[in-house]
């Protein structure tokens, strides 16, 4: 019956990936997987694609316009055969199609971000992978340690040198931990799915990751990412695209008010006489007496101004969001190596000297077990604040710009 529970502890956590191909993948690896091909960067690349079909449309001229007319009076027919072509020389047309590249401009840098916010995701999501793929290693070591330690205390009860209830509390114990690295794979699987989104072709369940989980250099000062973010970010470089598209219309609504000229020419035949053929040649030109385009320039205006606050808005809320970050990111890593100088260290020495203790009588199968936590905690929550700092730097690159070598 013992036996029979270990080993339904065992194998209860299996890695369901034990039968799908495996395919390991370091941080740069999985980045690169996410290259222009990648559906979600080109559903993102399409905007802009959308973006300059618009835009061409500000730089059409206009149809030139045919007419015929036929005139008939006291048995005199009049034929006029006549071509009209407007004339954009008010400058209006230039204004347009310099607004309209701006709006490119503007979406452009908003993909650009959204493809770095889509890198920074695939990112957090491999810290989280990482993650997961530490707790269950880890869980795994001491369940197999406990385990090992409860066959050896059945061992010892058959030869009448343990208590059953220590053999029964470390069997217990495999259980529990057991129970924990089921939850394990779990997340584990979850996080391998999560990962899989980015990358196309991959079979989930035989995504592992490796590579270094330290942090990867010294944090910028905060003046240094404020300044990198300003020339960065695409959304602030957006907003400053929408202001010039926005000053630009309104200049090419101040040209709404000249007259654009339409040149008309053909002939004219008429059946009085001979039937000569002559030449007719007309200017016609819109008088902007009602009509001067103010609501245009008003909205021109209004957007400017607009864009103008959202711009500020932007710049003052990204400075406190990069200033929190940074500090963030700089206490993580403190917090991190600092519980790995101070703790890891020492827990190897307690689960020694527990098992040293047990062995001689002087402590009993409680006070051993709780080592064998200790250490096991300790190495996760280790992993876990190494996560903390990785994912905490990963939000500060993408908010600034700033990027540590992978």
């Amino acid at each position: 019956m013992r036996g029979a529970v270990l080993c339904a502890a065992l194998v209860a956590v299996v890695p369901a990936s034990a039968g799908a191909q495996s395919i390991s993948l370091t941080e740069r690896e999985a980045v690169a997987r996410l290259s222009a091909a990648s559906p979600r960067v080109r559903a993102l690349q399409a905007g802009v694609e959308v973006a300059r079909a618009e835009a061409s449309a500000a730089g059409r001229w206009p149809n030139p316009r045919l007419t015929f007319d036929r005139e008939s009076v006291a048995g005199a027919t009049e034929y006029l055969t006549m071509v009209s072509q407007p004339l954009p020389v008010s400058g209006r047309r230039g204004f347009d199609m310099q607004a309209a590249a701006e709006q490119v401009s503007a979406t452009s840098a908003r993909v650009t971000d959204g493809v770095r916010r889509l890198r920074a995701d695939l990112r957090l999501a491999f810290a989280d992978l990482q993650w997961a793929q530490v707790r269950e290693r880890e869980l795994t070591i001491v369940r197999d340690r406990l385990a090992e330690l409860a066959g050896v205390l059945g061992r010892r009860e058959a030869a009448g040198d343990a208590a059953g209830y220590d053999r029964l509390r470390a069997e217990r114990e495999v259980l529990n931990v057991g129970a924990d690295l089921a939850s394990a794979a779990i997340d584990r699987g979850r996080a391998q799915a999560g990962l899989a989104s980015f990358l196309d072709g991959v079979d989930p369940a035989g995504v592992v990751v490796s590579g270094d989980t330290a942090p990867r250099g010294p944090v910028p000062s905060l003046e240094a990412l404020l300044a990198r973010a300003e020339v960065s970010r695409g959304e602030l470089l957006a907003l400053r695209h929408d202001a010039d598209a926005a000053r630009l219309a309104a200049r090419a609504a101040e040209r709404r008010r000249l007259p654009e000229p339409e040149v008309v020419a053909g002939t004219k035949s008429s059946t009085v006489g001979t039937g000569d053929i002559g030449s007719v040649l007309m200017v016609h030109a819109t008088l902007p007496l009602f009509d001067q385009a103010k609501p245009e320039a008003a909205l021109a205006s209004a957007r400017e101004a607009q864009a103008t606050a959202r711009t500020e808005a932007f710049r003052l809320v990204l400075r406190g969001d990069i200033a929190a970050l940074r500090i963030t990111a700089v206490e993580r890593r403190d917090a991190a190596d600092r519980y790995r100088a101070e703790v890891l260290r020492s827990t190897g020495e307690i689960e020694r000297i527990a098992q040293v203790s047990y062995d001689a009588g002087e402590r009993g199968i409680l006070e051993l077990l709780d080592a064998f936590r200790v250490t096991a905690e300790a190495r996760l929550r280790q992993a876990a604040l190494d996560l903390a700092v990785r994912r905490a730097e990963i939000e500060l690159e993408f908010t600034t710009g700033w990027e540590l070598p992978l």
